[in-house]
């Protein structure tokens, strides 16, 4: 028996509905905000990721990591496993490492003074796409260092145990104008890390430990009780400083002071080299990758 229905209507009424499917689709695709991508687009953004967000690491010696490891920059005695590196490599980060041996706090901004130095202001490194600053410095701005290494170098000397330094007196120590003018200059450098990049992370690190009151005396430190409860003192306005600084402009402040009694110079696991060493009262491999781990945990 032959069918009744009309072949040419029944067609048309099938193409009729798939176009109406195919209408409505689009506009309820539409009206979630989906733009409605084709299998050829799909498939040629698979297996696509994101470019790693960038990371600038600025600061002195204490964050470039010098006197052990392989050498990235000889200008900067900078090596490729100080924390900064380790913090990249944990998080899957890229690396803009700027941080140079010697520089101050007031040189993020201006670059060194020297002249016909071809170090750039290390905040140029940031911009729009960084993700995470970190900032340890101001021991050079106060002679931290220099300090330590003159009291070390001037008491072996009147033992008759060394010769090194050049028998010149330590500097008296920093005063409030003194402090205050590392203030700001951190404060200056923070703020104009966020007005190159809003988003940005800023961590202001201390200083790895040198010296703790609670450490016994030890050879790696040859400091009279006196000089060590001073050179503490003055760690911990440094670190006083990052916090008053983490204050007024909304940064983070990560401090060393909790892991000193562990791992300053006469400590049971030190994070910093004695005297005699080369680069002597700076991290050494267990103190850059101790910052490290402080700095990822922080992030995490």
């Amino acid at each position: 028996m032959r069918s009744s229905v009309n072949r040419p209507a029944a067609i048309a009424a099938v193409v009729v509905a798939v176009v109406v499917t195919a209408v409505v689709g689009f506009a309820l695709s539409t009206s979630r905000g989906a733009t409605g991508p084709s299998a050829a687009s799909v498939v040629g953004t698979a297996g696509k990721t994101a470019p790693p967000a960038n990371y600038v690491a600025m600061g002195s010696s204490f964050a470039a990591g010098p006197g052990e490891g392989p050498v990235v920059d000889r200008r900067c005695l900078r090596t490729g496993d100080n924390y900064p590196h380790q913090v990249a490599a944990a998080l899957g980060l890229k690396l803009i490492d700027v941080t140079c041996s010697g520089s101050t706090a007031a040189e993020l901004l201006t670059g060194p003074e020297r002249k016909h130095s071809k170090v750039r202001p290390q905040v140029e490194a940031v911009d729009q796409n960084t993700s995470l600053v970190t900032i340890t410095t101001g021991g050079n701005d106060l002679d931290f260092v220099g300090r330590i290494i003159s009291q070390a170098c001037n008491n072996m000397r009147a033992l008759g145990l060394s010769h090194c330094g050049s028998g010149r007196m330590p500097p008296p120590p920093p005063n409030p104008t003194d402090y205050g003018r590392l203030e700001q200059s951190l404060v200056d450098a923070v703020e104009a890390v966020q007005a190159r990049s809003p988003k940005a992370r800023v961590i202001l690190v201390d200083y790895t430990p040198v010296v703790a009151i609670e450490a016994p005396p030890c050879q790696l430190l040859p400091l009279l009780p006196w000089e060590v409860e001073q050179d503490a003192q003055i760690a911990a306005a440094m670190s006083a400083v990052n916090q008053r600084v983490a204050d007024r402009t909304g940064a983070q402040h990560l401090t060393t002071a909790s892991v000193a009694a562990l791992h300053s110079a006469c400590a049971p696991e030190p994070w910093i080299r004695g005297f005699g060493s080369k680069m002597v009262f700076h991290p050494n491999a267990a103190g850059k990758t101790g910052i490290a781990d402080l700095v990822v945990a922080s992030v995490r």
